[in-house]
């Protein structure tokens, strides 16, 4: 240490005063001085009311008064703190983004969807669910490789055949590009289906079922299969997302309920109000003594 440290007695000017007074209002929780005019009037009006109470008569009784209201405000202000932490740990906690990765369902790609279809603020739908279920239970039934052509659908899984039509109006394309899209095999053959007399504009495309089911028997048994075994997935991750966004809002709610604060912060809030709480105790037990003593006096 220099000889200039040693013989330091502190700040000299009024500026450095004021910030060295300052320096222990870093952390609010250790405070010497109120941090805002609310905790100076929390403490004014305490010392009062502990007087009306009290009724001190010495310096001694009074400086304990003083003690007691200071222990008062700055537990008052660690609850504060305290309920802040907990504020804020529960708004975190109620984002849904966090709500769905809470689920722990393994799998990216459905978090993602149920993200997608969560914040898009996609509602529960009776019928389309109940749709895909009945598609999904028709493929389950079949043997993938028995579907040898378009004709098999049709005859055996009427409601999914309609759910792949109206996939293909969807996309404006006929079913044998559709498929081929769907497996990855279109080798840049998409072919739109334009009503005759209409222009190419996306406005003035329709399809008709003929349209749509004309070159279906070009469709070959092994992109069938490939692309059912592939459907059987997509239905099933739809499924999975549907259910999710009507139990949402419930879930998010009670995950804000047992949110945490970060367990070392709250620890020291602990800690902090602990040691005010002994410090209230250990000088209201020396008021109470001094005004004993001045009682048997």
């Amino acid at each position: 240490m220099s000889n200039k440290n040693k013989n330091s007695n502190g700040p000299k000017t009024d500026e450095g005063k004021a910030i060295s007074s300052r320096n222990s209002t870093t952390h609010g929780l250790t405070a010497r001085r109120w941090l805002n005019v609310n905790e100076q009037s929390l403490y004014d009006e305490t010392v009062k009311n502990l007087i009306v109470d009290f009724d001190p008569q010495s310096s001694i009784e009074n400086i304990l008064i003083s003690k007691m209201a200071e222990c008062i405000v700055r537990l008052m202000r660690t609850q504060k703190v305290e309920n802040a932490m907990f504020d804020l740990a529960s708004s975190e906690a109620g984002h849904p983004e966090e709500s769905i990765k809470s689920l722990d369902n393994g799998s990216d790609k459905l978090t993602q969807a149920v993200c997608d279809t969560a914040f898009s603020n996609c509602k529960f739908n009776p019928d389309e669910f109940r749709k895909k279920r009945v598609s999904l239970d028709e493929i389950d039934r079949q043997n993938l490789s028995n579907i040898t052509g378009w004709t098999y659908v049709e005859d055996n899984m009427p409601i999914t055949a309609d759910y792949i039509i109206k996939r293909c109006t969807n996309a404006k394309l006929n079913l044998f590009d559709f498929i081929s899209r769907e497996t990855n095999q279109s080798k840049n053959r998409i072919v739109r289906i334009i009503a005759e007399g209409k222009d190419n504009s996306d406005e003035d495309m329709s399809l008709s079922i003929e349209g749509i089911v004309e070159d279906a028997h070009k469709i070959s048994s092994t992109s069938l299969q490939k692309y059912f075994d592939k459907l059987v997935h997509s239905l099933a991750k739809d499924l999975q997302v549907q259910f999710i966004p009507q139990d949402l809002e419930q879930r998010i709610q009670q995950i804000k309920d047992a949110a945490m604060p970060d367990p070392q912060k709250l620890s020291l809030i602990q800690r902090y109000r602990t040691a005010d709480e002994r410090q209230f105790s250990k000088t209201l037990k020396e008021l109470i003594g001094l005004l004993q003593m001045r009682k048997n006096i």
